[in-house]
């Protein structure tokens, strides 16, 4: 819904989809998900990576981009994400990656901060989860060296 109100994706249509990538990927999530029963069916990966696309994205404006790191902070906060599935290390790393390298178009100082705030959130729940256990020590580090840029 948020998506749909901001500017960019107001007048949504089959065509804009295909266009912009950043809406084809929760086109195809959409499609995944309408044909499983259990979220343990696919790759974290594969419910990731939209919101992971958005987070990464230097076109979307801040608050779009906290909408896209409070899903995967609960995401994570729910356990949605299994810790024992075979790709749940990879889907903690792409995360990992992704929240580390957040790009966004600023709007006003007081939102960027709360996207900023998010960011951290996110950085902490992903060291605290049981599937963070499958984060790399370089991935820690580059955890630890971001929340420290974004603090001082």
């Amino acid at each position: 819904g948020a998506i749909k109100r901001n500017a960019r994706w107001s007048t949504h249509t089959p065509l804009d989809e295909e266009r912009d990538p950043l809406l084809h990927s929760f086109s195809n999530l959409k499609e995944v998900l309408n044909n499983i029963t259990e979220l343990s069916e696919i790759e974290p990966n594969v419910f990731l990576r939209p919101f992971l696309e958005v987070i990464r994205s230097e076109d979307t404006t801040g608050p779009i981009t906290g909408l896209a790191l409070t899903s995967v902070n609960k995401f994570l906060s729910y356990a949605l994400i299994d810790p024992t599935h075979e790709g749940t290390a990879e889907g903690m790393e792409n995360m990992a990656d992704a929240v580390t390298h957040a790009r966004f178009v600023g709007t006003d100082p007081a939102s960027d901060e709360v996207v900023l705030m998010k960011i951290l959130q996110v950085l902490r729940t992903l060291l605290l989860t049981p599937a963070g256990a499958h984060l790399t020590n370089e991935s820690v580090c580059e955890i630890m060296q971001s929340c420290f840029r974004i603090c001082f």
